[in-house]
């Protein structure tokens, strides 16, 4: 049985003064003369793994929720990466002035903005997340974020094997001009409109997230994932049809299939394609895509931030679980707790922590779930999600290399046709201008060059091949090893509680990823949570 201790800081929770080395006596009358008053029961111990917005979301609505009156949660959240926010928000780089896991600057120049979260999703990242917006806004107060919308741009379909960009579209598809449009029509038909299907299903799935979880009520009636589908998409069926099902469906020619949509959805490695993804995952992923560009404003990286320091909960950056195992009944300094706890081993650690309740909230994590939960739980090993990585690799130059769909004029994204186009590379994309000082401008007078900001989403790490581009003078790399859950078709699902205590948020990636999906799934665990304790 691993050892257990409660040690390390807490930032200020509801829980105040010091911890008893004895169970308090059943009453404390305050002064003399008043009625002996119950004493309220020691808080409830709870850990979310992952600092992501599924964790973030679980603690907050522990935190804030009116279902929570009269519990008191002592909230812990573990992160493995050095940044709150989940994958989106972990550029950590030992090249940065401010030290390992520090943000990434341009040419290491901190003068620079770092990257952010936006130049991996786009700008419109908060824009297409309203529940995380909406959510946000209610938490923080203040003013409501706002969003200005941005020009339509150009995207350009790259062919490995004749060296050119054979066909561009315009995003949002909405804005596509008339000439383009009939250009379109006379090499794909009819199937340029049919194709809009998929960005209708997505547009009015965005709606429903925001309304469909703004109140307590409605995460308390979100008991699993199916529950969860029914009430964004009715009796749609999206989530149990494959792809190529759904395509036919809406009367999409293969060429454009193969020609326009995969080179927009498909990313990550060999497991991410149209052939094997569901209805619903390809009208998500083609809605991000369509709509990634289309608007602009918030920082999803300083919005998380605020809302768990908001919190008062224990947030730790740089502290991986790396063991999930059941303790024996009255588990913990002292404490007279009838029911066994969960002991929680950090990597590094001698000693595992114990809590009462725990909310896996980090992809990647299934595999000490389902140990933990063991033969009684509610979880086999082969239902749990499995992952795609992908690479996100920034660069700066002058202009975008021949090699990679540059020339006179360039479109700002590219996308490659085919799997073996170009070393593995599925996108490059213009992020924004920056201007590369010469570290000897002072004493040389060499002037400032203004350059660009390029991001390439590969998958295999083509940093090398990049770098010895001429005229590429930096580079940075990062590995997303959980980018991508492979989202088949599915008629079943895994719950979110696993075993008697301990919940993980996971199964919602079985339908797909997105910001306002994890924070909604945190909300519905947490809820979960709420209600146990409340038995």
């Amino acid at each position: 049985m691993a050892r257990h201790s409660r040690k390390g800081s807490r930032a200020s929770s509801s829980y105040t003064g010091s911890r008893a080395t004895s169970p308090p006596p059943p009453y404390s009358p305050p002064y003399a003369g008043e009625p002996h008053r119950q004493q309220p029961p020691p808080p409830e111990l709870t850990s979310a793994p992952g600092a992501g917005p599924a964790g973030i979301s679980a603690a907050a609505h522990l935190r804030n929720s009116p279902a929570a009156r009269g519990v008191d949660f002592e909230i812990t959240v573990f992160e493995a990466g050095s940044a709150i926010g989940g994958q989106l928000t972990q550029f950590g780089s030992p090249d940065s002035p401010e030290g390992a896991g520090g943000p990434v600057f341009p040419y290491n120049d901190s003068a620079l903005d770092p990257l952010r979260a936006e130049d991996v999703a786009g700008p419109a990242l908060l824009w297409g997340n309203p529940l995380f917006t909406r959510s946000s806004e209610d938490i923080l107060g203040g003013d409501e974020l706002e969003f200005f919308d941005l020009p339509s741009q150009k995207v350009g379909y790259y062919s490995g094997d004749r060296h050119e960009v054979f066909v561009q579209t315009t995003r949002p598809y909405h804005q596509t001009p008339t000439w383009d449009w009939l250009g379109l029509i006379l090499r794909y038909g009819a199937s340029v409109w049919r194709a809009g299907g998929l960005l209708d299903e997505s547009a009015g799935l965005r709606e429903r997230m925001a309304s469909a979880a703004a109140t307590d009520t409605a995460s308390s009636a979100f008991a699993d994932v199916p529950a969860i589908l029914a009430s964004l998409l009715g009796e749609s069926a999206l989530p149990h049809e494959g792809a190529p099902e759904t395509l036919r469906r809406l009367g999409v020619s293969e060429a454009y299939a193969a020609e326009v949509l995969a080179p927009q959805v498909e990313r990550g490695g060999p497991s991410v394609r149209i052939s094997w993804m569901s209805g619903l995952a390809l009208a998500m992923l083609a809605g991000r895509e369509d709509a990634g560009d289309a608007h602009a404003g918030g920082d999803y990286t300083a919005r998380i931030r605020e809302i768990a320091k908001s919190l008062g909960a224990d947030v730790r950056v740089r502290s991986k679980v790396v063991g999930i195992e059941r303790g024996r009944p009255g588990s913990g300094e002292g404490e007279n707790r009838p029911v066994a706890r969960w002991l929680l081993q950090h990597e590094g650690a001698a000693e595992a922590e114990a809590f009462d309740k725990v909310i896996v909230a980090a992809p990647g994590l299934e595999g000490l779930v389902v140990r933990a939960a063991g033969a009684n739980g509610s979880v086999e090993a082969e239902e749990a999600v499995e992952f795609d990585a992908a690479h996100v690799t920034f660069f700066t130059a002058s202009e975008l290399p021949g090699r990679l769909g540059g020339g006179d004029w360039a479109p700002p994204q590219i996308l490659f046709v085919g799997d073996d186009a170009e070393g593995g590379m599925h996108e490059v994309a213009y992020v924004r201008e920056v201007v590369r000082h010469h570290r000897d401008g002072a004493a040389g007078g060499a002037p400032a060059v203004l350059e660009h900001l390029y991001r390439c989403v590969s998958g295999a790490d083509v940093s090398e091949a990049l770098l010895s581009e001429p005229g590429v003078t930096w580079v940075h790399h990062h590995r997303l090893d959980h980018a991508y859950p492979l989202t088949y078709p599915r008629t079943s699902y895994p719950p979110f509680a696993v075993g008697d205590g301990l919940w993980t948020t996971a199964p919602i990636y079985s339908i797909g990823s997105s910001l306002d999906l994890s924070w909604l799934t945190g909300r519905v665990v947490a809820q979960q949570v709420i209600e146990a304790v409340k038995k």
